[in-house]
């Protein structure tokens, strides 16, 4: 059983919701990651989630907060500092596909937007 991973539990992800502030980039290819914060495209109070509902800060992630120390990133950035808007171009996987929101994410819409439907009847 030598190629068997650590945990047969654990799903590798290929992409993660990324959040910073009001800015929410979905479908986002794992692999862009540390090109990201290797090019300070990315900050530490990134936020990254898998579903929409728990996010981590890409500086305290457990795997990619080396990548910031490598990077000489500070690990926090002034409160009173702007929002940068996240590079869209550099995020987006080149397909041109439309990809689809998680299925959490994807319930809270459809359930919001029947709302919406019987608010406007």
């Amino acid at each position: 059983m030598e190629n068997e991973s650590p945990n047969p539990q654990r799903k590798t992800l290929k992409t993660v919701i990324l959040r910073r502030g009001e800015q929410v980039l979905l479908s986002v290819s794992t692999r862009k990651l540390v090109p990201g914060i290797e090019q300070a495209k990315l900050y530490p109070t990134d936020e990254i989630s898998s579903d929409g509902l728990d996010w981590v800060e890409l500086g305290e992630h457990k795997q990619l907060h080396a990548w910031f120390q490598k990077a000489e990133q500070q690990p926090t950035i002034d409160e009173g500092a702007v929002d940068h808007e996240l590079d869209k171009e550099f995020f987006s996987d080149g397909s041109g596909e439309e990809h689809l929101p998680p299925p959490l994410i994807q319930r809270t819409l459809d359930e919001m937007s029947k709302l919406i439907d019987e608010i406007n009847e």
